[in-house]
């Protein structure tokens, strides 16, 4: 869980993944490695991604053979459509199967599915990870845990570090900036 509920990470394109590997064996230390297929949804009463830039997000997460329900509220940067971070809210479920059953009984509308091979790594207060995203390629996302006083002051922990990793502004790109979940919704048309 995150820091009261928050989430703040950037995602970066990666270009040279054997540089950014050989960083993070010598300087990081590796905390898991599997699939995860994350399954996005939107209630009844209310379409999340019924909005040029939806900022809502529940999910039922399948990590290896354990699942996870999570609803995301993000916040924009000011004046733009950025995400700046967000309230996340999280926990296991014993049964994602069940889960799956028990939102299409409610009426949730599976939108979107994410399916990505996932490598993380801590470094400090930081948790980086490599994702192969399904139709998106390879994506560096860098997650501050903890350590940080303002959501300003974890964004400029954040680029620190991934300048230190190779990445440059530019390598975050307009798409990254709002996240898998819509990307994939604009590539099928939802968005």
């Amino acid at each position: 869980m995150n820091k009261n509920n928050k989430e703040v990470e950037f995602k970066y394109r990666v270009k040279n993944k054997s540089k950014l590997l050989k960083w993070l064996r010598k300087n990081a230390k590796k905390a898991y490695e599997y699939r995860q297929v994350d399954r996005y949804y939107t209630p009844p009463h209310k379409n999340f991604f019924d909005k040029e830039y939806p900022n809502e997000y529940l999910r039922i997460r399948q990590s290896g053979d354990k699942f996870s329900i999570t609803y995301k509220y993000w916040y924009a940067m000011k004046g733009t459509n950025e995400h700046s971070h967000c309230d996340e809210y999280e926990t296991d479920v014993e049964n994602g199967e069940q889960m799956k059953k028990i939102f299409k009984a409610l009426d949730f509308k599976l939108l979107v599915i994410v399916d990505k091979h996932r490598t993380a790594y801590n470094y400090q207060n930081f948790e980086i990870e490599i994702d192969n995203v399904k139709s998106l390629g390879f994506v560096c996302e860098i997650e501050l845990k903890d350590g940080y006083k303002t959501i300003e002051d974890a964004h400029r922990m954040i680029r620190k570090l991934a300048r230190e990793l190779g990445f440059a502004e530019k390598d975050r790109g307009a798409d990254l900036k709002l996240g898998y979940a819509f990307l994939i919704a604009k590539k099928k048309g939802i968005v």
